[in-house]
């Protein structure tokens, strides 16, 4: 809806300075011709630019030429009229797709007109003099110097297309093979959505995947920006792309995707809908009909492996624990799955929500057990390859514990010695370290039997200092015998734990729990 108000000393000032201008010459008001260009429409505009220039100096002359021929004409006499009676000014302002724009009503003429001539020094604003001859076929690109008109060839000047090319709102790549600029992610061959505006004329097109989608962004815009042809729609055609590579066969429900419909084309052209929006939207129409699928269908950074779950999984590189728990859950209720990167972890975050319980029991049998690992979980989102991995270790270090020999009544000496042995078990090296560091006594012979421990595990050399000589020497006698230990298969743990406690100095050690005391 246009506005009115009253023009600003400014705007007299200007409005004075653009008809001293086009009093001299009516070249300001028309376009640069390339030669596919028909000259001679634009020598009858000229012609009746020049009849208004030679009244510039008649005012009740530009009077009448103010109300009748050529549009363009009538606001030029306009504004030469103006130069000479200054009369109080009405400014209009009305909206444009590019934001909204103002000029004084000087004559009767439609308002793009009265712009074009006011405004002649801004090529994009003098285009907008020749929006209804490009409806009658011409073509029209404004470069920031000049409006140029190519008649009815579609391919822009030079100048033109390296222009929008060089002002992109996106940083875009060209590709050598087919000359169209694509975003970082797909240049580098990723399967994205992605939203491209086509540019025949140019011979080109541009891509944008839905990473790199802004709210706040309109590539169509940002192209036609500036241009008038007879089908804008053809000049700068639009579609969306669901980007997905399909292994799944003819029958795959991604063989025959619908194209962009037509509402939400229109939308976007018309500056309703930004990039990211437009690609959220034909996402939203497309992804129902993709999850209706009646068979398995698995989908994995935009690759599609149709049933073949088995290939689907060796490409998310799955740990063990992860496998088992992918495997529990897909194949039964998820006919269609998908995940934006190739990563087990990714699919476990996905599948967790409706699945947590199915997946933990993969790694825990007890029911206490389950519902501590999924309350865990829950206090770790985006986490759960982690806890499940934790679990497994937990579930394995038990295992390993269980199968070991159980003890009663074990004397200091010997409960010491086992506690490292099993720590060595599940936390190796490091694990041993600490509790030996962390259990040492002052005095006794757990410190001899320590730094045995320490060289058997190649840890003596910085704790050295914490041992007499008397103490070191006897520790160097069992480093053999507490080697044997800690490596020892499960099957012979009794009986190294027995050689390095007699070799210590400690027989009567304890009872071992399944078999009766303990013997020579």
């Amino acid at each position: 809806m246009a506005r009115l108000r009253k023009g600003s000393g400014t705007r007299e000032h200007d409005l004075a300075a653009r008809a001293k201008i086009l009093r001299e010459s009516v070249d300001p008001l028309l376009p640069r011709l390339t030669p596919e260009c028909p000259a001679e429409r634009f020598d009858r505009r000229r012609a009746e630019l020049e009849e208004v220039r030679s009244a510039r100096d008649d005012p009740k002359r530009l009077d009448r030429l103010t109300r009748w021929g050529d549009p363009l004409a009538r606001a030029y006499a306009g504004l030469l009229r103006y130069h000479l009676e200054r009369p109080t000014l009405t400014v209009v302002e009305f909206g444009l797709p590019g934001g909204s724009v103002s000029f004084a009503n000087l004559a009767r003429t439609d308002r793009e007109a009265e712009v074009a001539v006011q405004q002649s020094d801004d090529p994009s604003r003098l285009l907008l003099g020749y929006i209804d001859w490009a409806r009658r076929g011409l073509h029209f690109f404004a470069t920031r110097k000049a409006l140029w008109c190519t008649g009815r060839s579609d391919e822009p000047p030079p100048e033109f297309r390296s222009e929008k090319v060089a002002d992109l709102p996106y940083r875009l790549t060209e590709t050598p093979a087919d000359h169209r600029y694509v975003c970082p992610h797909l240049a580098a061959g990723e399967a994205r959505p992605y939203v491209e505006v086509g540019w025949p004329g140019a011979h080109t097109a541009f891509r944008v995947c839905r990473r790199c989608a802004k709210d706040d962004r309109h590539l169509l815009g940002n192209l036609s920006d500036g241009t008038a042809s007879p089908d804008p729609a053809a000049a700068f055609p639009v579609s969306a792309q669901l980007n997905v590579r399909c292994g799944g066969g003819p029958e795959c429900v991604h063989a025959d995707l619908p194209d962009l419909p037509r509402g939400l084309r229109r939308n976007y052209e018309l500056g309703r809908l930004s990039d990211a929006q437009l690609l959220d939207a034909y996402l939203a129409e497309v992804k129902p009909r993709i999850e209706r699928t009646s068979r398995p269908t698995y989908v994995a950074g935009g690759v599609c492996y149709g049933d073949r779950r088995d290939a689907f999984l060796d490409d998310l590189h799955p740990s063990p624990v992860e496998r088992r728990a992918l495997e529990s859950v897909l194949g039964g209720g998820e006919r269609y799955f998908e995940v934006d990167e190739p990563s087990a972890s990714r699919a476990l975050e996905r599948l967790w929500p409706n699945h947590a319980e199915e997946i933990a029991r993969t790694i825990v049998d007890d029911p206490a057990e389950v519902r501590r690992l999924v309350d865990e979980a829950r206090g770790a989102p985006g986490r759960i390859a982690e806890v499940l991995k934790r679990a497994q270790r937990r579930n394995d270090e038990r295992e390993l514990l269980d199968a070991l020999p159980r003890y009663d009544h074990l004397v200091r000496e010997a409960a010491w010695v086992d506690r490292v042995a099993r720590e060595y078990r599940t936390h190796r090296e490091t694990g041993a370290e600490r509790t030996i560091l962390g259990s040492l006594p002052r005095d006794g012979k757990e410190r001899g039997l320590a730094y045995g421990f320490l060289l058997a595990v190649g840890r003596a050399g910085a704790h050295a200092w914490q041992f007499t000589p008397t103490e070191k020497e006897f520790g160097g006698a069992l480093a053999d015998a507490a080697r044997a230990l800690l490596t020892a298969p499960t099957v012979h743990y009794h009986d190294a734990l027995d050689a390095l406690l007699r070799s210590a100095g400690v027989v009567d050690w304890g009872v071992r729990a399944s078999a009766g005391a303990v013997g020579p």
